[in-house]
């Protein structure tokens, strides 16, 4: 398919500014503000791939592709339980200063922990529902003949529904937010007066400060999104709906707990028999990392949550949904209807 000049233009402008983070991010951006030790504050092969990956999707990205994308959104944020969940959720959000007598003297914590949490739980549910009903209702109403009767690549139609489902997780987490963000604010100004809120000292970083963080945490979720997207849309290829929902469940919890698994594959439990030991390690390979995007405990100590984090996170989620995305296309390139 030919693709019109401007576009090819808007996509190496885009491609051009990629290139210019991983610049930044090599020489300065992977040190985090207050010098921390270890892999937070070295660069790595997984998160310079992440910028590659980033750089093809966009590349990949056809007009036939963004229309599809357009148009599965559309359908997405219209379905009924998908305007109640979000409809449920933005109200919750709002109200969520409710619940912080169930902590007396740690409101402020349990107010951070409830709404990200809240957030997770909520956004993970759209991803993994709305990811195994994209593709099978096209197939049993037959309208995917249509679709691929015309001048539409079998790897377009996956990509744009792929990115469809992205950027309706993207639209409902950033509503979610806004709204936890303001309530949050009110919160916060209420209990520490508006002008302490303001203000910041050793102690006392400032309400600028937490909501900064929390939007970085808020906005380092949407990796996991992407990954749990992916899985998702995947398995949906392969097996009846709520086998792949049930599936997509096993794998967000065992991602959550990758770091136990790499625990135990470096002896952190003991001697285990080299079977156990092969098939942890076997799980811990295919799983991704969706612990690194799990930055509560870093917002509740107040501790910054910095690009170099973010993007190493999102450097090797990239690497992963890639790899997930290549098997789907395989699968639906050899699938016949």
């Amino acid at each position: 398919m030919l693709i019109p000049a401007r576009w090819r233009n808007v996509q190496m402008a885009l491609i051009g500014l990629v290139a210019l983070l991983a610049i930044y991010y090599n020489l300065l951006g992977y040190h985090s503000p207050q010098g921390e030790s270890g892999r937070a504050d070295s660069r790595g092969l997984a998160e310079n791939l992440g910028f590659v990956v980033l750089g093809g999707l966009i590349w990949l990205c056809t007009p036939t592709t963004a229309t599809i994308a357009l148009t599965t959104w559309q359908e997405a944020i219209r379905r009924k339980w998908m305007v109640g969940l979000l409809g449920f959720a933005i109200v919750l959000m709002l109200i969520s200063t409710f619940f912080t007598w169930m902590q007396q003297g740690e409101e402020k914590k349990f107010l951070m922990d409830f709404g990200v949490g809240f957030t997770v739980i909520i956004t993970l549910l759209m991803a993994i529902f709305l990811g195994v009903a994209l593709i099978q209702p096209d197939i049993e109403r037959r309208t995917i003949f249509t679709i691929l009767s015309k001048p539409v690549e079998r790897s377009e139609f996956l990509l744009g529904k792929y990115l469809g489902l992205c950027l309706t997780l993207l639209t409902s987490l950033a509503a979610m937010s806004l709204m936890f963000l303001v309530s949050y604010s009110l919160f916060y100004i209420r209990r520490e007066g508006l002008t302490d809120a303001l203000t910041s000292g050793p102690g006392h970083p400032g309400l600028a400060f937490e909501l900064g963080n929390l939007s970085r945490a808020l906005l380092l979720h949407s990796g996991a999104l992407m990954a749990m997207a992916a899985v998702s849309l995947t398995l949906s290829l392969v097996l009846t709906n709520i086998a792949a929902v049930v599936f997509s469940f096993g794998i967000f919890f065992l991602g959550q707990g990758a770091a136990y698994w790499e625990y135990l594959t470096r002896g952190g439990s003991g001697s285990l028999a080299p079977s156990v030991s092969g098939f942890i390690k076997a799980v811990f390979l295919i799983v991704p990392r969706l612990d690194t995007f799990d930055v509560r405990q870093r917002l509740v100590n107040s501790m910054p949550i910095a690009f170099n984090y973010m993007w190493k996170s999102f450097g090797t989620g990239l690497l992963y949904t890639a790899a997930i995305l290549m098997i789907a296309h395989w699968i639906w390139s050899e699938r016949e209807f």
